[in-house]
């Protein structure tokens, strides 16, 4: 257990090191990447609102015509 937490601790400070370094190399890259995945979230959760909204809306019930 103790050996696992290690073995986890040290891959997210390997992993926080690398990102540093490829963010001071890259700086636009990690920029433009920031940038779609903030752009995909805002399409995904304006899609997940527009659903819910036609979800949850009550459904008009056609009056038998007499």
């Amino acid at each position: 257990m103790v050996k696992g937490l290690g073995i986890m601790l040290g891959g997210v400070f390997v992993g926080a090191v690398g990102m540093e370094l490829y963010r001071r190399k890259y700086p636009d890259a990690l920029s433009k990447l920031y940038a779609k995945a903030r752009e995909i979230a805002s399409a995904a959760q304006e899609a997940f609102q527009a659903g819910y909204e036609k979800v949850t809306q009550p459904e008009e019930v056609a009056e038998p015509a007499a």
